[in-house]
């Protein structure tokens, strides 16, 4: 998932330079911040199985 990442912030770089239209660049900015916070929840998904009940909860007051 992360080089999936990698790859969409390059092409947004890449988008950027060769001047595509804003409508476009943004879809694509919403896409990784989407990918972005699927990667966060899962990475709490598994620290909450591995934390205590107390670093679970300030984890998830953290980032939630």
């Amino acid at each position: 998932m992360l080089k999936r990442i990698a790859g969409q912030v390059g092409g947004i770089s890449k988008m950027i330079g060769e001047d595509k239209s804003c409508d476009a660049v943004m879809t694509q900015i919403v896409a990784a911040m989407s990918s972005l916070k699927s990667v966060g929840r899962s990475l709490l998904a598994d620290a909450t199985c591995s934390c205590s009940k107390e670093e679970t909860k300030a984890l998830l007051k953290r980032f939630l």
